[in-house]
Formats: C-alpha cells, sequence, structure tokens
C-alpha cells in the first residue's frame, strides 16, 4: 500500500487499512524499508497476538524472536510499533480516558510497566540487527498515545481514523472490517451457482484438460506479478471464467495435482518456473505435474516448506486466484479451495487468516486432513520453514 503517512494520526488510522481488519490485542509492525535512492517507504505490515503473557515472555527470553520475524519480512530499516490493548489505558488518572481507575489501582500500573519492559527488548533486539524502533504507541478502546509517555497524553482515536491519510484510503474504497474471519470469501449461494453453470452441470473436465487451460491463462497471471503497487484484483476476477473455474474444479480434485497447482501458484517452486511454464505447449504442464507432484524433493520445496523466503507479492496474487475461484467453485472441492488459501496463507506468516481459512475448510468438511494440518499449525505455534528460526515465538 502506496502512502504518504508521516504523523502518529496517519499511521495509526492506516493500520486497519493495511491489514483489512480492526486489530484487537495485537501488537502491529509497520516495517520501513530503505529504497535503492535512499528514500524511505512502508514496505509491509506484520500483525501478531500480543497480551500479558507475550508480554512476559519477552521480558524473561528477549525480543529475538521478534526481531527475526520483522528480519525474515524484508530488508528492514525501521520499525513502527502499534500495540493494541484494551486494558492499557485502565488506571490512568485522567477523566477523559474511557475506563480509566484510580492512581492507586496497582494492576494497570503493573499491565503498563511490563508492556514497556516487553517493547524494550524487542527494541534493543531490533538495534542488535541495525533496525531502528522509530516509535511505539498503544492503542485502546477509544484513545491513542506513546508507549514511552506516561500515559496520560492521549489522543482520541478519531482523530487517526479520520487522518488525511486514512480519509484518502476510505475515499480509494478501503473499508477495514471489524474481524479478520469476516475477510473469509464466501461462495455464491445455490441458486446463483445452478445459474452460473447453466448448461454445464454435469460437466467434469479431466485433469488433464484443467492444466492445459491454466497453462494458457498463465502468462496472463504472471503479468500481475509484475511492478510494486497493489495486486489489480479487477484483472485476476476478469481471469476466473467458468472455463478457468472448471479447470480448478478439476485439478482441486485429486491430491497430486492440488499439490502441483500450489507449487505453480507461488510462483517460485524450482520445478514450475515461470519462464518454462509459459513456454509449455498443449499436454506439457500436465506431464511436468505428473513428474514433479509426488517428488519428495519437489515437496520439501514448496512454499512455506523450503527454507526460501517468499516473494509477499508472488504469494499473495496466488491467494487472489483461488479467493476469485471460490466464490464459484464447485462444493466438492470448496473445501480443498479454502485449505489451499489457508496454507498459502501460513506460508506468508499470517497465522490469523491461515486459520480462518482452515476453519471454513473444516466447516465443509469436519475431517479434511490439510486444513486440520493448518489449524494444528497455527494453534501450536509452528512457523514456515524459512522463518522456523522464530520457533518461539507467538504468532
Amino acid at each position: 500500500m502506496e502512502t504518504t503517512a508521516k504523523t502518529a494520526e496517519d499511521i495509526i488510522g492506516i493500520v486497519p487499512h493495511t491489514l483489512g481488519y480492526i486489530p484487537r490485542e495485537s501488537l502491529v509492525a509497520v516495517i520501513v524499508e530503505e529504497n535503492e535512492h535512499g528514500g524511505q517507504g512502508c514496505a509491509t505490515t506484520m500483525r501478531v497476538d500480543f497480551d500479558l503473557e507475550t508480554a512476559a515472555h519477552l521480558v524473561a527470553q528477549g525480543g529475538r524472536w521478534y526481531s527475526d520475524l520483522i528480519a525474515g519480512a524484508c530488508a528492514a530499516s525501521g520499525v513502527l510499533l502499534v500495540l493494541y490493548d484494551s486494558e492499557y489505558p485502565r488506571g490512568i488518572p485522567d477523566e477523559s480516558v474511557t475506563g480509566s481507575g484510580t492512581p492507586d489501582d496497582e494492576y494497570p500500573r503493573v499491565h503498563r510497566e511490563l508492556v514497556r519492559a516487553a517493547i524494550d527488548e524487542i527494541a534493543l533486539s531490533l538495534g542488535d540487527r541495525g533496525i531502528a524502533t522509530l516509535s511505539a504507541w498503544w492503542v485502546g478502546e477509544d484513545r491513542f498515545g506513546r508507549i514511552d509517555d506516561d500515559a496520560q497524553n492521549s489522543t482520541l482515536l478519531e482523530a487517526a481514523s479520520t487522518s488525511a491519510c486514512a480519509t484518502e484510503l476510505v475515499a480509494a474504497g478501503s473499508s477495514p472490517v471489524a474481524s479478520p474471519q469476516e475477510l473469509v470469501v464466501k461462495p455464491v449461494s445455490s441458486e446463483e451457482y445452478t445459474v452460473s453453470r447453466s448448461g454445464h452441470l454435469e460437466t467434469c473436465p479431466s485433469i488433464a484438460d484443467g492444466f492445459d487451460v491454466l497453462s494458457t491463462l498463465y502468462p496472463s497471471l504472471a503479468r500481475l506479478r509484475e511492478g510494486e503497487e497493489s495486486i489489480d484484483r479487477s484483472a485476476v476476477v476478469q481471469l476466473m471464467t467458468l472455463r478457468t473455474v472448471m479447470a480448478v474444479d478439476a485439478i482441486l480434485a485429486e491430491k497430486w495435482s492440488r499439490d502441483a497447482l500450489e507449487m505453480i501458484l507461488s510462483f517460485d517452486h524450482p520445478n514450475f518456473a515461470p519462464a518454462e511454464i509459459e513456454r509449455c505447449g498443449p499436454g506439457q504442464l500436465y506431464l511436468r505435474a505428473q513428474r514433479y507432484a509426488l517428488s519428495p524433493q519437489a515437496a520439501q520445496d514448496m512454499v512455506g516448506l523450503s527454507p526460501r523466503a517468499p516473494r509477499p507479492r508472488d504469494v499473495q496474487l496466488g491467494i487472489e486466484f483461488l479467493k476469485a475461484y471460490i466464490a464459484m467453485g464447485h462444493p466438492d472441492v470448496r473445501a480443498t479451495a479454502y485449505a489451499v488459501v489457508a496454507w498459502f496463507e501460513w506460508s506468508l506468516g499470517g497465522s490469523t487468516m491461515a486459520e480462518h481459512y482452515a476453519r471454513a475448510g473444516l466447516e465443509l468438511d469436519a475431517e479434511h486432513g490439510m486444513a486440520t494440518l493448518i489449524l494444528n499449525a497455527v494453534e501450536q505455534g509452528y512457523l514456515p520453514r524459512w522463518l522456523m528460526s522464530a520457533r518461539r515465538g507467538p504468532g
């Protein structure tokens, strides 16, 4: 997301827009990266769950796991930390702060001191990597302020949500939802599905036909990888014709072909290099998929299992492609489509959306193996291999 955010109100105001939802009990890092011309800009935004247990873990063991996450995301030069903690402002002797208690209320004071100590540990660990902690703020129910202040100096959250940058994003169509669960794509109604398949309800292309369709549209899909601006979702949707939808139906129906689709849509698998796929003629992508999808070595090179850090834009493009598919996809493979999106989200380190997409798959098929695998990984704190050095930290 491109933004001219400079003030605290700007930064706080755009965070929900970068995530797509309003975070709760979270620590959000707005990561700053230096460009080739020496200028700085927001490279990406990262969110992790954050509560007093997390804070205590940081104080006891240091912020290494968190700085590992930041360093793994991109070549960061600085980080702006935003803590979403509904309890942080409690007990502040300021009648203007909702829910404030008395100066003698010991628990809120201890709460804030523990949070500050945890943020200090993060800043020290980031500093060891040459990454500057540019500032750190807390956000409560209706106010925000700097963590290194005495917490009495706070600003109404409305000032952030109506800042120039936030207003510009709203005008452009951005509308953060109340929770990440609301971002999970829903299929069309059964009536709309029947209409969309008019005359084709009994048609079932072969997996080979499915890969031929995929190879035909692949050059158009690959072009969407180019550039640094936001992915053109409308262009992705335009590729999702009924022919494409039915091709993906067929590919998702078998485990081996589903795995091949994951390898292809990550755009970084060594056996499915974009340049090679674009040269595939009729039947050739199918043969390549058969050759590598069942290979143990190829499996280890899949995004998430590979030690290579993925290019976020590439994986996000794969996610957008599948999200466009889910709305019109066949009911028999919708759970698998949700599970593949969950895998891609997890492979980027996005445990929140990975969990919700995995749960969506399990609502359709309670015994779906891949969805269960992802949900277990999230709940037990397992990270993709490229982030495995940060294994001990919550996320």
